[in-house]
């Protein structure tokens, strides 16, 4: 027989695969353990989204749509994006349906990212952009911004942009910033904008939390910089349509013209009917997000104001529906030595921040999508967890 693996690609050999399904999947199979681990709504898709589904197949809308998606679904973006945040994309030339977010964020390395280009991310951050660098045979650089109240600021990017010039083909914003829960504030993206419209490089603005910022108003850095941007964004987190895997992509048009066949040779198109939702989302889902972003806030500063109780230290997040927490620093061990230890013995499943960042963590991941009955538990397990511990514990990586 011939063996066929020495054919993967070198570089597959250095991606470890998501350390957060790793864990949830590891953890989630110790009995009664609090999980807050995966970042997804615990709302269920509202019902009239699902009934556009169930109609949308009836009408027997279960042929191949058009590759960039729904001529109705992309008008909807359109005039969504126009309404909620300003931006004007033209529905048939600036705007693609995706798989997802992922595979907007996919289409974008895949098809701009080659062998040496550098990547700009600001860590912590979602591993997907690591490794779609790597697999493209990109560089990923990393920007600490651990100091900076995990924002990137103008000096930061400036010198990262300064110190790799022509090599840096994209730099990676997400805000509300998944693990960290931080946004930027409209000035703040006004300067981050200042920056990068004096350098070739494209933007990819990852704003899939958009719909809960909690604070601020969000502004997205397209309103800056239309040219250089390629907005990533989803019906997934604002309307509880994660398993229905609609996101977009937007941009000029001259590059969305050449994304838009990365698209079409991965994916050809997305499911009609999950389209038909999404349009029913964007048009008639706006009390929807109200009231999913009012429940958020409420159990985000429940959980806030109880780790702060308990002794935690974090930055207080203003978006998505994470808190990116500090191990304490009794505990002289790994982030994911502690993770380890509050599953095993507090019986509360977190993620560790070796998830989202280089070498070893001093912070995991919280994420408050989950029910307030179990948020309450959790807060009573790591309270009683804490209290308990010894002035030092010493723990091994």
């Amino acid at each position: 027989m011939i063996d066929i693996s020495p054919l993967i690609k070198p570089g597959l050999g250095n991606i470890t695969p998501s350390l957060i399904r790793q864990i949830n999947n590891r953890f989630g199979k110790i009995p009664g353990i609090v999980n807050l681990t995966i970042g997804e709504p615990d709302f269920k898709t509202p019902d009239h989204i699902k009934l556009a589904a169930v109609q949308s197949i009836l009408n027997n809308r279960t042929h191949y749509a058009p590759n960039r998606g729904t001529a109705d679904l992309l008008k909807a973006i359109s005039v969504y994006l126009a309404s909620r945040f300003g931006l004007d994309y033209n529905p048939d030339t600036q705007i693609i349906v995706t798989n997802g977010a992922s595979e907007a964020i996919s289409t974008v390395f895949n098809g701009i990212i080659d062998t040496g280009d550098v990547v700009l991310i600001g860590s912590p951050a979602f591993s997907l952009y690591h490794t779609l660098t790597i697999l493209n045979g990109g560089v990923p650089v990393e920007m600490d911004v651990s100091k900076t109240g995990f924002k990137l600021t103008p000096k930061m990017l400036t010198g990262f942009l300064n110190k790799y010039r022509d090599k840096v083909k994209l730099v990676i914003l997400n805000y509300p910033n998944n693990p960290t829960g931080i946004t930027y504030t409209p000035n703040e993206v006004r300067e981050l904008a200042n920056v990068l419209r004096n350098y070739q490089v494209g933007v990819l603005s990852d704003e899939v939390y958009s719909e809960l910022a909690y604070f601020d108003e969000h502004v997205s850095i397209a309103s800056y910089l239309p040219e250089q941007t390629l907005l990533v964004n989803s019906v997934s987190k604002s309307y509880a349509m994660t398993g229905w895997r609609i996101g977009y992509l937007c941009g000029s048009p001259a590059v969305i013209k050449e994304l838009a066949k990365v698209h079409q040779a991965n994916v050809a198109t997305v499911g009609t009917p999950n389209m038909d939702a999404a349009t029913e989302a964007f048009l008639f889902g706006d009390r929807d997000v109200k009231k999913m972003r009012t429940v958020y806030l409420r159990k985000r500063d429940y959980l806030c104001q109880s780790l702060k109780q308990i002794g935690y230290r974090f930055v207080p997040p203003k978006g998505a529906f994470y808190v990116y927490v500090q191990v304490p620093d009794s505990f002289h061990g790994t982030a994911m030595a502690y993770a380890e230890q509050l599953a095993q013995k507090a019986l509360v499943a977190v993620i560790p921040g070796e998830a989202f960042e280089a070498g070893h963590s001093k912070y995991f991941r919280i994420s408050y999508a989950t029910s307030m009955a179990n948020l309450r538990l959790a807060v009573q397990r790591l309270s009683a967890y804490v209290r308990n511990q010894p002035e030092e514990e010493v723990v091994k990586p």
